[in-house]
């Protein structure tokens, strides 16, 4: 695992997504920093380390956050900045946020378990990616990542 947070933000540009985060894009001279690529859709956000950033970028919009480091692996997606779902990775029937079952279908489809499945370890990563790309309709294809991202430091968020 990394220590990476792929976010998806619906419908906002690369540069706005950094600047709803406080990121000068161009701005590499601090310890952490924060990748923003253009995708189908909107933007996919990379940053080193967590901050609770969705509801941030969610304004008006949607966002959806993958997380998996340091023991933890989360998803959040939240819509106008409130939390709709949010769950721990290994633990996907276990939603909580104002609308726990909005993603149930498109979870059921991509094999989600409905309940505790200690043999989900390996796909539950993907799944999860897979989610956030449903949710939010931003997707980000090779072409996309070909081109290099738009980064900015975001040391006030740790």
């Amino acid at each position: 695992m990394t220590d990476s947070a792929p976010r998806s933000c619906g419908g906002l540009s690369a540069e706005e997504a950094l600047r709803r985060l406080g990121a000068t894009p161009g701005d590499v001279s601090g310890d952490w920093g924060i990748g923003a690529w253009a995708a189908s859709g909107g933007t996919v956000l990379v940053d080193y380390g967590y901050a609770e950033l969705p509801e941030a970028l969610s304004r008006g919009t949607e966002a959806a956050t993958v997380f998996a480091a340091f023991g933890e692996e989360d998803f959040v997606y939240t819509v106008n900045g409130v939390v709709a779902t949010r769950f721990e990775l290994y633990l996907p029937h276990w939603r909580q946020g104002g609308d726990p079952d909005r993603l149930l279908a498109h979870m059921r489809e991509l094999g989600m378990p409905e309940e505790e499945a200690p043999d989900y370890f390996q796909i539950r990563i993907t799944r999860a990616l897979a989610l956030a790309e449903r949710a939010t309709s931003v997707h980000l294809s090779p072409a996309h990542h070909a081109v290099p991202a738009i980064v900015g430091s975001v040391d006030h968020l740790y």
